[in-house]
């Protein structure tokens, strides 16, 4: 079998990032199974969808590189995390959405005050 038959596997990287620009370009909803057109069988894509959409719920991570390590920051709480999917939820009244994105403004700055304040002593 020569080296030109065999199919190159994407990294977990390339996966992603041919998931989210196929659904960057699509204009409208439409079905998981359309994700077929990037090499995805039905159950792959499932698997895929089900992992993006555990992981936009979970709280924000910031990455640090420094020279011989990468350091994971916190940046959200539960809490903010909460607010932050209420501030996206439409089925909520836009002054319910609007005083959830006020009281996650409120709560961040807490939390970076406080960090500030930790970092000082």
């Amino acid at each position: 079998m020569s080296s030109d038959s065999k199919k190159q596997r994407r990294t977990l990287l390339e996966r992603v990032e041919a998931i989210f620009k196929f659904i960057d370009s699509q204009k409208n909803i439409f079905p998981k199974s359309r994700l077929k057109e990037i090499g995805l069988n039905p159950l792959a894509a499932e698997k895929w969808l089900k992992l993006i959409d555990y992981i936009q719920t979970q709280p924000k991570i910031r990455l640090i590189q420094t020279e011989h390590n990468t350091l994971v920051e916190k940046v959200e709480g539960k809490y903010q995390a909460l607010m932050r999917r209420m501030v996206l939820d439409d089925t909520l009244s836009f002054e319910q959405r609007l005083q959830h994105v006020t009281d996650y403004l409120k709560s961040l700055y807490s939390r970076e005050r406080v960090t500030e304040l930790k970092k000082a002593t």
